[in-house]
């Protein structure tokens, strides 16, 4: 008999998050993250995984992170030599099972690998 392993998520953050959102423009979807406070140096914040797609954070200020997922774009012609160039997907499967809705930010706490899962992430308007 084999034993499952359900990831389990952390339910509060340890420093508390102001708001977080999304926003989509052309091929890319910008993923920001917002704290109340600086975040501490015992915190490292690895990577977000999003509609699922994976990527690495960029600190934008002490209290503010952004994650950017790109999408790839693909030529599509009536002539196949224009699409010459077009890079097969890579059909990998997901870490996590997510709704379109959710996304889960991995990060170290006190050299401890744990994960923060969103719920109910919405996007604004780039305006």
């Amino acid at each position: 008999m084999g034993c499952s392993s359900k990831e389990t998520f952390q339910t509060q953050f340890p420093i508390p998050i102001s708001h977080y959102f999304y926003q989509s423009k052309d091929n890319q979807t910008h993923f920001f993250i917002e704290f109340q406070q600086a975040i501490p140096e015992n915190i490292k914040l690895e990577k977000l995984y999003f509609k699922n797609q994976t990527a690495v954070i960029k600190m934008i200020s002490s209290q503010k992170i952004e994650a950017v997922f790109i999408k790839n774009d693909f030529i599509l012609d009536a002539n196949p030599e224009n699409e010459y160039g077009n890079q097969l997907p890579i059909a990998e499967k997901p870490k996590f099972n997510l709704k379109p809705t959710e996304a889960i930010l991995e990060y170290s706490h006190k050299n401890k690998l744990m994960h923060h899962k969103f719920f109910d992430v919405t996007e604004k308007s780039n305006n």
